[in-house]
């Protein structure tokens, strides 16, 4: 396929980019019923979806929606695996050419990065200057605005034959927030029409962090502010004084709902100085160390309390889990 461009639908809908990516997916998972319900006859069901997407057929299956409460209710929407696939590919496609314009200090979605290498740069930056600002965004993904996204594709993506299929999987992905089980998610906040990407899918995930690479790039080089890092809408400022913090805060505010149509969750947040500890993406951080967040420690003590209750591997992903995230911080 090295005469296909890359991003190209040719070269995406090929059934090598849709084997490769069913390889990828099911690494890991070959376990898991659905897996290996699927792997059974995986090359007639790539074939088949290989030939929806050639003859113009493809549609998006519905999500399996559930909600979760950690502490507060959440939807979590997972797309059919096939689906699942096809965004591995697409994804496989296209990610690299945007993901080389992303700084160095947005950590959600490029490989080799992730939330224990975003723990240790906020570490070092708590190290290095004595005020943060951390900040977030309300109903980031339930906000996200599929045409402004798409025109984000669109500045790198010159197929329209994968752009349209960016905007089906949009589509099917905003129709989560018309199900009831919304209302209860989101309680009095209402996701119009054209809005809105699941929790759960890759497309999702890295669409959530292409989102605000704009606003990453207006930190670094317009607002020029010295230490910033980003994980997905969770993002933290590291400045020497207070006041530099509270005019950046605003600036930002005023660049999101203009440029994203976005608001912070807290306009009003304050500087903290660094010689308290911190809570970010589940860690506890002070300038001594890093240790697990008290939400991880609460979840962690839930699951002992009901060991004798939850299915054994379960379980053992559970205390895998805490494990891995321990000992890849040095704990």
């Amino acid at each position: 396929m090295r005469s296909v461009p890359a991003g190209s639908f040719e070269r995406i809908a090929s059934f090598p980019a849709l084997w490769g990516a069913w390889h990828a997916y099911r690494r890991g998972k070959r376990r898991r019923p659905a897996v290996a319900a699927f792997d059974l006859d995986a090359d007639l069901a790539i074939l088949a979806l290989q030939r929806d997407l050639a003859a113009g057929t493809f549609a998006p299956s519905p999500y399996r929606i559930t909600l979760i409460a950690d502490p507060k209710v959440r939807i979590v929407a997972a797309p059919a695996l096939r689906d699942r696939v096809l965004q591995r590919a697409l994804l496989d496609g296209i990610g690299p050419t945007y993901e080389r314009g992303f700084i160095d200090q947005s950590f959600a979605v490029c490989s080799g990065r992730g939330a224990h290498r975003a723990a240790l740069a906020y570490l070092g930056w708590m190290r290095d200057y004595p005020w943060r600002l951390h900040l977030d965004i309300r109903h980031y993904f339930a906000s996200i605005g599929h045409a402004p996204l798409l025109d984000l594709f669109a500045h790198r993506l010159r197929d329209h034959r994968t752009l349209a299929l960016i905007a089906d999987l949009l589509t099917a992905g905003g129709a989560v927030y018309r199900d009831p089980l919304a209302a209860l998610a989101l309680g009095d906040h209402r996701v119009p029409t054209g809005h809105g990407l699941p929790l759960g899918g890759y497309l999702s995930h890295w669409s959530g962090g292409l989102y605000l690479d704009g606003l990453d790039q207006h930190v670094k080089r317009v607002l020029k502010i010295p230490g910033y890092l980003r994980y997905m809408d969770d993002f933290a400022l590291f400045a020497e004084r207070a006041e530099a913090l509270v005019q950046a805060r605003d600036l930002i505010a005023d660049w999101l709902e203009r440029e994203r149509g976005l608001t912070l969750k807290d306009p009003g947040a304050p500087p903290l100085d660094n010689r308290l500890p911190a809570v970010f993406l589940g860690f506890r951080i002070s300038r001594a160390g890093i240790g697990p967040g008290p939400k991880a420690l609460r979840r962690l003590r839930r699951r002992l309390r009901r060991a004798d209750d939850l299915d054994p591997e379960h379980l053992a992903r559970s205390l895998l889990a805490f494990r891995g995230m321990w000992g890849a911080l040095g704990g």
